[in-house]
């Protein structure tokens, strides 16, 4: 394969790539991520063996980007919200806040997993793929991808109980708040 094949090709896998992405890290950051994934595949084209599906390589590398963003957004400080007048704050808007707090929470969990946990969890109840399907794509065997996948969900749960505290807010949503050292 070369450039002009995989700027071709590129366009058909941009919208997978934008949907997977979107459940790892915001709409926007997606869409940044998917330009980011096109310009290492075009640096990266010459070393395609094409052993894989030019989906799963770009797959691959999209979501290796959006590990790595999570996992330096988890590093620096997280910034404080910006304070809002209450007159400001529509219906509806303590709730949309919740859910991203709860979405931010439950990533910088998983970007604190080994890479290995992190890509098998993605694969799995982000993409919805079966053993199988997840052997081919990680090189692995079916068993070991059962064995991996368990382990992995079995170590997000405790890095979960470890890290966060969960309640409900007076509303009923289901809320999140790190414990602090």
């Amino acid at each position: 394969m070369d450039r002009d094949e995989l700027m071709r090709r590129f366009p058909g896998e941009r919208g997978r790539l934008v949907a997977v992405l979107s459940r790892l890290v915001d709409r926007a950051e997606a869409e940044d991520l998917v330009q980011e994934t096109l310009l290492r595949a075009l640096s990266a084209i010459d070393g395609f063996r094409g052993e894989a599906a030019l989906g799963t390589w770009l797959h691959r590398i999209a979501v290796n980007l959006a590990h790595d963003r999570l996992r330096l957004k988890s590093a620096a400080p997280a910034a404080a919200l910006d304070a809002a007048p209450e007159a400001a704050v529509e219906e509806g808007a303590g709730e949309t806040i919740d859910r991203r707090r709860m979405g931010d929470c439950v990533r910088e969990v998983l970007a604190g997993l080994p890479a290995s946990y992190r890509d098998v969890l993605t694969q799995a109840d982000i993409l919805d793929r079966g053993a199988a399907e997840i052997a081919r794509a990680s090189g692995i065997t079916p068993g070991n991808a059962k064995i991996r996948l368990h382990r992995a969900r079995r170590a997000m749960k405790a890095a979960l109980e470890a890290e966060c505290a969960f309640h409900r807010s007076a509303d009923g949503i289901l809320c999140c708040s790190r414990r602090r050292d």
